[in-house]
């Protein structure tokens, strides 16, 4: 029986180097192998514009069965504590807008938005990869700013309600749903939206993140 082949990216190495350590360099790509499977490490870069191009690249140059986006999170939700390990249920280019504080592109005439993938702008994974995933759900919003304060937490609460914030997600989500790959994205907790970035505990939150993905395949 052929080996599956599973991506596995994240924004930056990082948040990648539980892996990298356990992996081995072959045609230009870092790989971990086990009987079964074949697991594709990259590097995606931060924020949207990075994150499509480099997976929309790796996915026109190699087919995978699968793909996995690992990374940190700003959560919006007093119960999705710093350190929590989630899956993410859906995912939305948020700050992308016609005008600042504006309507959202997928409210506006534009088709782009309001098709597939996409429903009524959001981006929702619906594989046996994420269902078969067994963690806490979050929906997430993607913007290309950190939010740093508390009044741009508040609206962005008041217009999509989040769960978690992320730089990348919705790009993964697009490239992958595009080319009907089964993906899902796990993000661990490492600060609260909006409180400054002094009280963020990223290293803590990759760690449980390592935990989990190591639980998850015995590499």
């Amino acid at each position: 029986m052929p080996k599956k082949h599973i991506l596995i990216t994240a924004a930056t190495a990082m948040e990648l180097d539980f892996l990298f350590a356990r992996s081995v360099e072959k045609e230009g790509l870092r790989i971990i192998e086990n009987k079964t499977t074949q697991f594709t490490l990259l590097v995606s870069g931060i924020g949207s514009a990075l994150t499509a191009f480099s997976i929309g690249k790796i996915l026109q140059q190699h087919t995978f069965d699968a793909a996995y986006q690992l990374g940190i999170a700003g959560s919006f939700k007093d119960d999705l504590l710093v350190g929590s390990v989630v899956k993410v249920s859906s995912d939305i280019f948020a700050d992308l807008c016609l005008s600042d504080n504006g309507k959202p592109i997928h409210e506006a005439s534009f088709s782009d938005f309001r098709t597939p993938p996409f429903t009524e702008g959001k981006l929702i994974p619906d594989s046996a990869l994420y269902k078969n995933t067994d963690l806490p759900e979050a929906s997430a919003i993607t913007v290309n700013s950190v939010t740093a304060t508390a009044e741009k937490r508040t609206f962005w609460q008041q217009r999509y309600n989040p769960g978690i914030e992320t730089m990348e997600g919705a790009a993964f989500y697009y490239a992958c749903m595009k080319e009907n790959i089964p993906c899902v994205q796990i993000r661990a907790i490492s600060n609260f939206v909006g409180t400054g970035n002094n009280t963020w505990k990223t290293k803590d939150s990759i760690d449980n993140l390592a935990s989990f993905f190591l639980s998850l395949y015995k590499f």
